[in-house]
């Protein structure tokens, strides 16, 4: 018994309408088709699928995507699914049921420790686009500190020995690749973002040592910028890690 429908698939937690898709349904799997090509296909068994007043909510390959359906009562009876937090959708399941349809009459058996999971209150993903922007500007005042310290020519050495620029610049590229990471969603933007403000920090706080120096500057060495861009690196990295916790 195969099931086709056509609907609309999006990210969890956006608010775009969606891509349009091609729904098919057999006893096994389940694939999605967008006007440009296959999305996927995947194992009926593997997919984690709840019911919620937005669409169905699945759980694949460590997404989770909202699908809205042309026929709900088709899609959930095909997926094995007779009761959900929906009140207009459990009717017409119901209504489904009393017009004649066998309960059992569907593609796979239900696995609800494994297919189904949990309606439990889903929290739509934050907005990081501000924090990426802002990242992306600590970036900029840390690239200048950089070209500032070169250009001046500093004499100061961080502990003594390594010159500053290197450090502004090592940290604004990893602000600044972090931050671009982070607006397109990449995984490895906020392990970026750490590393760019740690090295931010040990530029700073190395400089700092030789504050006393009569040859210190704030503005010549880039100290200033560097500790601006590092400090604001900072307080939205923490920011965001008790986003994360929460």
């Amino acid at each position: 018994m195969n099931t086709d429908l056509t609907g609309t698939v999006r990210m969890a937690g956006e608010t775009q309408t969606g891509i349009r898709v091609e729904i098919h349904l057999d006893r096994e799997t389940m694939s999605l088709v967008s006007p440009h090509g296959k999305l996927g296909t995947w194992p009926l068994s593997g997919i984690g699928i709840a019911s919620r007043a937005d669409g169905f909510h699945l759980k694949v390959e460590g997404e989770e995507l909202v699908l809205s359906t042309s026929n709900d009562v088709a899609f959930a009876l095909a997926v094995g699914i007779r009761s959900t937090t929906s009140p207009r959708l459990n009717r017409q399941l119901a209504h489904a049921r009393d017009g004649g349809l066998d309960v059992e009459e569907r593609l796979t058996p239900p696995t609800p420790e494994v297919r189904i999971f949990a309606p439990e209150a889903h929290l739509p993903a934050p907005n990081i686009a501000p924090l990426a922007v802002t990242m992306m500007a600590a970036a900029g005042g840390l690239l200048l500190a950089a070209i500032q310290a070169l250009t001046a020519d500093s004499s100061l050495r961080v502990f003594g020995a390594i010159p500053i620029w290197p450090f502004w610049l090592l940290a604004a590229i990893g602000l600044g690749m972090g931050g671009v990471a982070l607006l397109n969603r990449m995984p490895h933007g906020r392990k970026l973002v750490a590393v760019g403000s740690l090295i931010g920090l040990v530029g700073l706080g190395g400089s700092l040592l030789s504050i006393g120096s009569p040859t210190f500057s704030w503005l010549g060495d880039g100290v200033f910028l560097g500790g601006v861009g590092t400090i604001l690196a900072l307080l939205l990295w923490g920011v965001d890690l008790l986003n994360q916790a929460e």
